[in-house]
């Protein structure tokens, strides 16, 4: 066992280090993708939980027209992610995230002008909101997911777990400091305020630290084995550029697996973002908990998460489709907790639980693409995968919204959330991840050769 333990360390130390001697400049790549992600993405993630209460509080409207929001915020996303797959490709992703990033941080300006606009009303200003937000959700997280995925094979689940902590890292930094914020400048300044954070330092710090692309030395180098790195595999299983004859974009969508995949994520992003955007409303205003028990509780959410975001990683490098099953049955278990929340020991524990198996989500979609179909048409595979996971996500914090606001509890809702996620464990678990599979065998050749 130690001896195996041993081994995996030494394996990873050697994977730190570029056929330079220095460290591999794919991990200095997600490092610096780490303020785009932080203040781009998951800023609104965190302040949108305490605004929507506020909002809710201060004009009475029901949750499901608050949090349609999300569907315009994810329905837009959708259409911008598909898009967006195609213009990596051509132009690059770091082009890509200036676009969202500067879109998103004026749509953060906006939120001050929320009910002051002449002509409009409260309802469909905080609608209208929910358009810029678009761009600060699966496009943003497509291009850097895109930008990192390029460079890694034999470690691609731990760098997205890595990319994916940025969330994580957020949250645990700054949850207080939002929940504060939103006492001290009202909620429609909170997201102006944030706003500079992206111009004045996400933007500086990936536009000097991010590359684009590996170099053929690079990507060569952390596909090998540490004991040998000189051994060498064909440019075409690695490198999408040196596939001469590789199969067009349509022929992935035309099959089965494909197809699958899609049914799949609509579903799981339906339930993510379902799910996490009515449980403000459910511990706020049904179970009667304060803004700091929810934000304290979410800091130790995002502390659990950091973690489980590595560990899902290794699992997914490690077991492909058998690992995402895994996650999917924890995340059943994590709603489950939800009925059984009356105190603050319970509140944490529910917290935690859902930190840690919803982790797992943000890490997905490169795997689903790349482990199935490998590096060809990166872009586009993840674009198109992100596109279909957001039509989910656009659809699933109305819905339970709705059948909260129908029902007058969430028992119904998070039951349909347990069977959607016990459906997705079923499909994952029998499909078979071909490109995956096609490496373990090259590794297997290089080993005997």
């Amino acid at each position: 066992m130690s001896g195996g333990v041993r081994s995996t360390l030494i394996d990873f130390k050697s994977d730190l280090y570029g056929p330079d001697g220095k460290i591999y400049y794919g991990w200095w790549n997600i490092l610096a993708c780490y303020p785009v992600v932080m203040f781009v993405f998951a800023s609104p993630l965190v302040l949108l939980q305490f605004i929507y209460v506020d909002i809710e509080t201060e004009y009475g409207l029901p949750r499901g027209d608050i949090l349609t929001i999300a569907t315009f915020k994810f329905a837009i996303s959708a259409i911008l992610t598909f898009f967006a797959g195609f213009y990596i490709d051509r132009y690059g992703g770091k082009k890509a995230v200036y676009i969202c990033g500067t879109v998103s941080g004026l749509g953060f300006v906006y939120w001050h002008f929320i009910g002051q606009i002449p002509g409009i009303d409260v309802t469909t200003s905080i609608w209208i909101a929910g358009i810029p937000l678009g761009f600060s959700s699966m496009p943003l997280l497509v291009a850097t997911k895109t930008i990192c995925a390029k460079w890694f094979n034999k470690r691609l689940g731990l760098a997205m777990g890595i990319l994916a902590a940025a969330s994580s890292v957020s949250g645990v930094l700054f949850s207080p400091f939002y929940a504060w914020l939103v006492v001290a400048v009202g909620w429609r300044d909170a997201l102006p305020v944030v706003s500079l954070a992206i111009f004045f330092i996400g933007f500086p710090i990936f536009h000097f630290f991010v590359r684009d692309d590996p170099s053929s030395e690079e990507i060569q180098y952390e596909f090998a084995d540490s004991e040998d790195k000189t051994k060498k595999v064909e440019g075409s299983l690695l490198e999408a550029s040196k596939s001469d004859a590789a199969p067009k974009f349509i022929d992935y969508v035309r099959k089965p697996q494909f197809i699958i995949i899609c049914i799949l994520l609509l579903m799981i992003g339906f339930v993510d973002q379902g799910f996490a955007k009515n449980v403000s409303f459910y511990i706020m205003n049904d179970l009667g908990f304060s803004k700091q028990d929810m934000a304290w509780t979410t800091v130790a959410s995002f502390l659990l998460a950091f973690g489980s975001k590595l560990a899902f990683g290794w699992l997914f490098d490690k077991y492909s489709f058998k690992g995402i099953t895994f996650c999917y049955l924890l995340i059943v278990g994590s709603i489950a907790m939800a009925f059984g929340v009356e105190g603050i020991i319970t509140l944490y524990i529910f917290q935690m639980a859902r930190g840690f198996t919803q982790s797992g989500i943000l890490i997905e979609t490169p795997i689903l693409a790349k482990h199935s179909f490998g590096p060809n048409h990166l872009g586009k595979m993840i674009g198109f995968f992100s596109a279909i996971s957001a039509v989910g996500l656009a659809f699933g914090p109305r819905t339970i919204g709705i059948m909260h606001d129908t029902y007058g509890n969430y028992d119904n809702a998070f039951y349909l959330c347990i069977g959607l996620m016990l459906i997705c464990a079923t499909i994952v678990y029998f499909l078979k991840p071909n490109y995956w599979l096609m490496l373990k065998e090259e590794k297997k050749r290089l080993k005997e050769s």
